[in-house]
């Protein structure tokens, strides 16, 4: 009898011991006070690092022929400006070389006229003055006819042949000044017309020149090659769409756009500050700032997004890639001075109430607390507690 009891205080003990222990697993070990402090609202969005407006260019043909020289490879660093390219071009240099040559040919016409002309037109005058001086000698010699047969002294037949001379050269003044006047009409004409032969030809060669460099591809922007579509010794044939040789990248360009839900749309303005990190460096933090939201809604799965642009504004080159996957928080909001705990120190109930225990002496408390914002792993306390009160951490 003595041994039954004593197994049966023993089993008590044992169970009594292991509730014990069972209740301390559900009371906090740690406690910490609630205190005032700064609090954010932070938006979490995923986005990729992408070249800015600009950033990325696909450099191409525009004229069709064989790839003789490409300078550059995957990888490479180009300067605006640099030669990477050389098309077949000896018939564009052909159709340069002719259309100079009319251009030079036009110009020499025109030199010619300019020259030749004038000194007609020169001639013209003088001969025209010297029938002028002509007339004007009959002119006198007919007054005197006039007169000699008014007194008698010559016959009529003397007088009708100077008056014929007078009209014989007044005839010949009219038609010189015709003959200027034609002169001077047709150099106008011929000086119009050789300028705009000159004009035309050099047009022509103008035109030839711009298809030759056509020939000659440059680098548009300062970057890397990104990507090179064309070997040298193919041959490309530019069409609508010009056959792309290379692309180049200023990775000093870029930007993150992050597409955020439109539950949260409604809380990003554009200045915010932001910090995103990638995967390739998960220890490095970069800060941003919202540059704008795209209008234009995003449907992945039946769930709708926008897209954010952010700014970088820490050193990246040679850090950040395009396509590098971004892990992106935006600030939307900022709270001083507010009740804050660590949020490992509220639970939620089976009813979904948020609730934290308070130290009361030697004693835990469950309190129904009312919570707000939740960031960097602290929690904004709305109601139910005051500063100074000591909840458990679990």
């Amino acid at each position: 009898m003595k041994n039954i009891l004593f197994f049966l205080f023993f089993f008590l003990f044992l169970l009594a011991g292991c509730e014990s222990k069972k209740n301390q697993k559900f009371y906090p070990k740690e406690f910490t006070k609630v205190k005032k402090g700064t609090i954010y609202l932070e938006v979490t969005a995923t986005g990729a690092v992408k070249p800015q407006v600009g950033a990325e260019v696909k450099v191409g043909a525009r004229i069709s022929g064989k790839v003789e020289r490409l300078f550059v490879t995957q990888g490479d660093k180009v300067k605006a400006g640099q030669l990477i390219a050389i098309i077949e071009h000896k018939d564009l240099q052909d159709e340069v070389d002719r259309t100079y040559a009319n251009y030079k040919d036009a110009l020499a016409n025109l030199e010619k006229i300019k020259k030749v002309y004038p000194l007609k037109i020169k001639a013209q005058k003088k001969k025209i003055e010297a029938v002028k001086a002509e007339l004007e000698q009959i002119r006198r010699e007919l007054k005197r006819y006039e007169a000699l047969y008014k007194d008698g002294l010559i016959s009529l037949t003397e007088l009708e042949r100077m008056q014929r001379d007078y009209k014989v050269k007044e005839a010949e003044l009219e038609s010189e000044n015709s003959i200027l006047s034609a002169l001077t009409s047709e150099y106008k004409k011929e000086l119009q017309r050789a300028k705009a032969q000159v004009l035309a030809t050099k047009n022509a060669w103008e035109e030839a020149k711009v298809k030759l460099s056509y020939a000659f591809i440059y680098a548009p922007i300062s970057g890397v090659v990104s990507k090179v579509t064309t070997q040298q010794g193919e041959t490309v044939v530019a069409g609508l769409n010009a056959p792309t040789f290379i692309t180049v990248i200023d990775l000093s360009k870029l930007q993150v756009e992050c597409y955020v839900d439109e539950t949260d749309i409604g809380k990003i303005k554009k200045g915010q500050p932001a910090t995103f990190t990638v995967d390739a460096y998960p220890d490095k933090v970069f800060k941003a700032k919202v540059r704008t939201i795209y209008p234009g809604a995003i449907i992945k799965n039946n769930v709708v997004f926008y897209d954010v642009v952010l700014d970088i504004l820490d050193p990246y080159e040679n850090i950040l890639r395009p396509e590098m996957t971004a892990q992106v928080t935006i600030i939307a909001g900022k709270k001083e001075n507010v009740l804050v705990v660590p949020s490992r120190a509220v639970k939620i109930d089976t009813y979904g109430n948020y609730y934290v225990m308070v130290k009361k002496k030697n004693k835990w408390e469950k309190r129904i607390i009312k919570v707000g914002w939740e960031s960097k792993g602290k929690t904004e306390i709305i109601s139910g507690l005051k500063e100074g009160e000591e909840v458990g951490l679990w």
